[in-house]
């Protein structure tokens, strides 16, 4: 718990003016395997993972430590999420805890609340899951293709579609393809607050696959960037036409696909948090088995708060 509370005091101011969402502690990478703190605004969300070991008392003791440390008036809460590695143990739901507004320790929070990341709006729900609704290690990435200048975007497996806004409030025009209309409509929201003209952003309640299948019937479907960041695992849903998802199966299939809906000189942004992809090139090996002859494009390194090395990978190519 020191080493913990010492990590969070170290990286508790924020990291410009204009970003208020980021790591505090980051697993093994700051000395403790399976325990992550991340800060959004006025609040922390604290994830325990099962490799960690910690019980309910040791969580608890260093929630209240992580409050008492960093706050009141900066710090107001902190949530908790008790993960486990297979969670296709939990039947699809995630523990209370997950989904409960009252936290470990502070006061209870709004259930949605806004934070910034480079300027640009997110709102992110605390208590909504295991997710909040962004993935604080791509802030780097979300800004480095935003900054490439890209005109027509394609954003698969869009969640919130928080690869979207950037590129969208600089000018381009995204089409977000995402299975949940839940998630699509969170985008919206996402768009909205960052006043992005409703022309310039379209959503596809589809399969990833469905939808790439469509587009390369559709000659005017066509993008200079795809952005693909898949989950590990998705459910399929057999009455929507909506097949499972395994990333290590089938991310080969839709690269593939991918390739036949960019425009000549287009590029591909691949990303995967799943653990067999993301360690040790492993991601860059199936590209390059999946696509032949790449040229890879330069990507920013990963955000200083980020420093446990193998849970997340991402590449930036043009196919040959």
């Amino acid at each position: 718990r020191d080493k913990l509370v010492t990590g969070v005091q170290t990286c508790a101011l924020p990291i410009s003016g204009q970003t208020n969402a980021y790591r505090l502690f980051d697993g093994a990478g700051d000395g403790v395997a399976g325990i992550y703190v991340d800060r959004y605004g006025p609040a922390t969300v604290l994830s325990v993972y099962d490799d960690s070991r910690w019980g309910r008392d040791a969580v608890t003791a260093a929630a209240k430590a992580i409050l008492d440390s960093l706050g009141p008036p900066g710090l107001e809460a902190v949530y908790v999420k008790p993960y486990t590695r297979d969670r296709s143990r939990l039947g699809g739901r995630a523990p209370e805890e997950c989904t409960s507004p009252t936290p470990r320790a502070g006061t209870e929070q709004p259930e949605a609340i806004v934070v910034q990341e480079h300027g640009t709006r997110f709102e992110v729900r605390l208590y909504d899951g295991f997710s909040t609704g962004l993935f604080l290690e791509h802030r780097e990435h979300r800004r480095a293709l935003a900054e490439r200048g890209a005109t027509r975007v394609l954003n698969l497996f869009a969640y919130t579609c928080g690869f979207s806004v950037p590129l969208a409030a600089g000018g381009a025009h995204v089409t977000n393809v995402d299975v949940s209309a839940r998630y699509l409509d969170w985008g919206r929201r996402n768009h909205a607050l960052n006043g992005v003209p409703e022309e310039r952003v379209r959503y596809r309640r589809m399969d990833a696959t469905a939808y790439l299948a469509y587009a390369a019937r559709h000659p005017e479907e066509r993008f200079d960037l795809v952005v693909i960041d898949p989950p590990t695992f998705g459910a399929g849903n057999a009455r929507r036409g909506v097949k499972p998802w395994k990333a290590v199966a089938d991310y080969p299939d839709v690269l593939r696909a991918a390739v036949r809906v960019l425009t000549p000189g287009g590029a591909i942004f691949a990303s995967t948090n799943a653990r067999e992809l993301a360690a040790d090139g492993a991601l860059r090996e199936m590209v390059e088995a999946s696509m032949g002859a790449v040229r890879w494009e330069p990507l920013p390194s990963w955000p200083d708060d980020v420093r446990e090395r193998g849970r997340v990978a991402a590449v930036l190519f043009r196919p040959r």
